[in-house]
């Protein structure tokens, strides 16, 4: 019995699905859930793009260049995990407000 239990919780965090980025010289016609887009130009990186996680369907951009406001800086792993800072806040549409952290979601 505990060996079964072992096993699924080792499944249940094995399993869990992760942001990650993909870096990408224009944002794509058809985007992924679970990747956030970076759009870069020879090394400059100015702007990330994904599909909004409450499940409505819009794509979020989000700027990168520090001289415009708002402004979001990311880091990534070797896995290419993403967090992205700080958090994402739609003022329209379905208006998730919600912090990506290590890959994860979190909601606000």
């Amino acid at each position: 019995m505990i060996k079964r239990f072992g096993k699924w919780f080792f499944n249940l965090f094995k399993s869990e699905k992760l942001y990650r980025a993909k870096f990408v010289d224009d944002v794509p016609d058809k985007l992924d859930n679970r990747i956030i887009y970076i759009i870069e130009n020879e090394g400059y990186y100015w702007q990330a793009a994904m599909v909004c996680p409450c499940g409505c369907n819009k794509i979020l951009h989000m700027n990168l260049i520090n001289d415009y406001h708002p402004s979001w800086k990311f880091e990534i792993n070797k896995r290419k995990i993403i967090t992205l800072q700080p958090s994402i806040n739609r003022m329209v549409g379905c208006k998730s407000h919600f912090f990506i952290r290590k890959g994860r979601i979190i909601w606000s």
